[in-house]
């Protein structure tokens, strides 16, 4: 169905078996959701610092996982 890319670069179309990237300590990565065939994607619960319908952000100050389901 969608797939998710960061800004900066490290996920590059992510799919549904999962992915992992490293970024710098104090990055602030922006995920994004590209829908493709599905309606909408919910991130999961409490993992962005902030987000909107279609993106996660996420500060990393420590490893993180960011969940991305996509209906």
């Amino acid at each position: 169905q969608g797939t998710v890319s960061s800004a900066p670069a490290g996920i590059n179309v992510c799919a549904a078996a999962g992915c992992t990237a490293s970024f710098t300590s104090g990055t602030s990565v922006v995920l994004t959701a590209n829908l493709g065939t599905a309606a909408g994607v919910t991130w999961g619960v409490g993992q962005c610092t902030t987000q909107t319908a279609t993106t996660c952000t996420v500060s990393m100050t420590a490893a993180r996982t960011v969940d991305a389901a996509f209906n």
